[in-house]
């Protein structure tokens, strides 16, 4: 059964003027992940042609090789035999030459399978990239010990740590790869495995260490960098590449991997991994409203005052859009449209706009303009509810009205984060489906990550306060606000900003840093359990999405929820219980008696 499943996800045929070559094109749309029944699949068919000294093409398809990674399929790209790593040393190992043939994307996992073979045959839109650090992992297949040997330090570390995506050509020019293919693809990976003497190991080539000082420079410069970063995975990347240039390759290959199993059982990976994922999650939007067709935003409308609205007005203006902003103060709207100007003129100063494209940015300004001009945009955002929200939606039915901070009785709210990186929009259930697709496109096009909503927006405004409030509490009971500082910097998280209370007649009070950071993050968590209980947030991950992207909670950390799922509802309600007598700002909401009754954490 296994077998017949893995079978199905791959496609083989024989190839080359007389069939000689065996060519493997992996079949899983829509991103051929390197799951333990593909591994088998692939180990199997490899096999068979190990037996017959055949050379292999492995290829991805027509459009890519191999997009997976561990945000996506999890444990199903590192547990079960063969391993991956398993996978890539019998590629390496084979007896005739294996070419990979990448027309799209190979990432990761994917990446490193094309990496284990003998030659690497591109496509003009074909991309490589390791995004493994980002995860807190190195690599898992013995990619930083193939990818030195081919590219030097320099480049690896690049790619390694910094997950740079390496376009084709920079493939082909950093010696990562061996031709570009501009016609058929398959064709040309075939003539190149024919041609071929026979195979040639990675692991036997020794192009990136031909400079050797210029490698140590590399690995050195690396560990400067690395050195006020709390990130475990950079060090343990450079100390693989350290142990490419010293070390028999086996050897290598096991550093790499106790340095993998290490760091993937670590809290560190656990909680980027969550991040990665409440951020994937909160991109997504709700399967109904899938089938709507987004309307091409032309002109924005904004109506009323706000920071916020001449930020929206400043994006709207760099995309080409056209902005209609009506306001009933003209001495307020006088205020932000100067600032506005100043925004596009720094844009010109600094390069970023020439002269045209300047004047063309304020000729698609129209301000300040009367509120009847505001029926020409597609969606119109006010800086607070009131009348003219009515009039317009009663004027055009189609047209969506936002409301910046908040939502109306009738409308939809939107707030940007201060990190201008996201934005809230909800509830969702307040506009159409195609508006509320279109506005999410819009935002998108902005640039801000846009998070839906169930209730009312300020979702993350709402949990950050929380968390502020109770550092307050905690200033009120006598710890220093000194204390409290540096506790949050060791976590990563910014200054909070603090009162500084004149205790008469007594000492500060002591508390352990880990008490300090689980009241800060018990009362945020509570206050998210509270949120995705009332349906305000869709699911609890989307408030450390907002969190990270928009407030500047601590990437490595993965957000308030995700720390309270790793202590589990038992211990945070217990530990709300405790401290709820100090302050009722960490008075345990009801949910999470519900949640531990059924012995779960997780909604």
């Amino acid at each position: 059964m296994a077998q017949a499943e893995g079978e199905a996800l791959i496609r083989c045929s024989d190839a080359g003027p007389g069939g000689e070559v065996l060519l493997l094109q992996l079949d899983a749309a829509p991103l051929n992940a390197l799951t333990h029944p593909m591994r088998l699949a692939l180990s199997r068919a490899l096999s068979a042609a190990a037996a017959a000294k055949r050379p292999v093409v492995l290829s991805g398809g027509a459009r890519l090789f191999s997009a997976a990674t561990l945000i996506d399929h999890g444990a199903q790209l590192s547990e079960g035999s063969p391993s991956l790593a398993d996978l890539c040393l019998q590629i390496e190992t084979h007896p005739a030459p294996v070419v990979a043939a990448l027309a799209g994307r190979a990432l990761g996992p994917g990446a490193e399978l094309a990496l284990a073979a003998h030659a690497r045959i591109l496509g003009p839109r074909a991309r490589f990239a390791f995004p493994e650090a980002g995860l807190g992992l190195p690599p898992m297949a013995g990619a930083s010990q193939r990818l030195p040997r081919l590219v030097g330090a320099g480049a690896a570390l690049d790619m390694l740590i910094s997950a740079h995506v390496v376009s084709a050509r920079e493939a082909l020019a950093i010696g990562l790869a061996d031709q570009l293919s501009e016609n058929d693809l398959h064709e040309d990976a075939l003539a190149f495995a024919l041609a071929m003497a026979g195979p040639r190991p990675v692991a036997a080539r020794r192009d990136g260490f031909a400079d050797g000082r210029a490698y140590v420079a590399a690995l050195a410069a690396a560990r400067s960098a690395q050195t006020q970063s709390p990130l475990l995975a950079p060090r343990r990347i450079i100390e693989c590449l350290e142990a490419a240039l010293l070390l028999p390759p086996e050897n290598g290959y096991a550093m790499e991997r106790s340095a993998w199993e290490d760091l993937a059982a670590g809290a560190e990976s656990r909680a980027l991994l969550a991040a990665a994922r409440a951020e994937r999650a909160a991109a997504q939007l709700p399967a109904e409203l899938l089938v709507a067709e987004p309307q091409e935003v032309a002109v924005l409308g904004l109506y009323g005052t706000s920071p916020q609205l001449a930020a929206l007005a400043l994006l709207a203006l760099g995309r080409g859009m056209s902005v209609v902003w009506s306001d009933p103060d003209p001495q307020a709207q006088g205020s932000s449209l100067a600032w506005l100007r100043e925004r596009i003129a720094e844009g010109h100063d600094a390069g970023g706009l020439g002269p045209q494209e300047r004047a063309e940015d304020l000729l698609r300004l129209q301000a300040p303009a009367a509120p009847e001009a505001l029926t020409a945009a597609e969606i119109v955002v006010h800086a607070r509810p009131g009348p003219m929200s009515t009039t317009l939606s009663r004027a055009d039915p189609d047209q969506l009205q936002l409301v910046i901070g908040g939502a109306g009785a009738a409308h939809p709210g939107l707030v940007l984060a201060p990190s201008g990186r996201l934005a809230e929009m909800g509830p969702i259930r307040a506009a159409r489906q195609q508006q509320i697709v279109t506005a999410a496109r819009m935002l998108g096009r902005f640039g801000l990550a846009p998070v839906l909503t169930g209730g009312a927006v300020g979702l993350g405004r709402r949990v950050w306060s929380q968390g502020h409030q109770a550092l307050i509490a905690l200033v009120t009971l006598g710890v220093a606000p000194e204390a409290i500082t540096a506790a949050l910097s060791r976590y990563g998280a910014p200054a909070p900003d603090l009162p500084q209370l004149v205790l008469e007649g007594a000492a500060p009070r002591a508390m352990a840093e880990s008490e300090i950071l689980a009241r800060w993050l018990g009362a945020m968590a509570n206050e998210g359990y509270a949120l995705a209980d009332s349906g305000a947030a869709l699911r609890p991950s989307d408030i450390d999405a907002i969190l990270i992207q928009g407030y500047g909670f601590p990437r490595a950390q993965g957000g308030p929820m995700h720390q309270a799922l790793e202590r589990g509802a038992l211990v945070l309600r217990a530990d709300l219980t405790r401290w709820q007598h100090e302050d009722r700002i960490w008075a345990p909401h009801p949910i999470l008696d519900h949640l531990v009754s059924e012995g779960r954490s997780a909604f």
